[in-house]
């Protein structure tokens, strides 16, 4: 799981403290502060390349993508398998929509 901060709120101006850290508890995670919102700018051109995927429910801030969850199937490696098993926000709404896609999966 990669978690990526980025300064989006007027609040989000500096890296996630240890407390904003540690709300991603799984030792799985891999969390990194992204200033530069490379990795949304990514995910924006992904949507845009792929125009079968479906658009989230919401999350666009200054022309970037955030607060969303996208989940890949684990075989997932090639550039033409872009398409997420799952991508939806807010995270607090999308919660069970992205554990039914966990079950999902294989």
């Amino acid at each position: 799981m990669l978690v990526v901060w980025e300064p989006i709120l007027l609040t989000d101006w500096t890296p996630p403290s240890r407390s904003t850290l540690a709300r991603v508890s799984d030792p799985r995670a891999r969390q990194f502060w992204d200033p530069q919102h490379l990795v949304a700018e990514q995910v924006g051109r992904m949507a845009k390349e792929q125009t079968s995927l479906p658009e989230p429910d919401c999350c666009k801030e200054k022309g970037f993508d955030w607060d969303e969850a996208i989940l890949y199937a684990s075989h997932t490696r090639s550039k033409n398998s872009r398409v997420p098993a799952f991508w939806n926000g807010p995270i607090y709404r999308a919660i069970p929509g992205l554990e039914n896609a966990l079950r999902e999966q294989p």
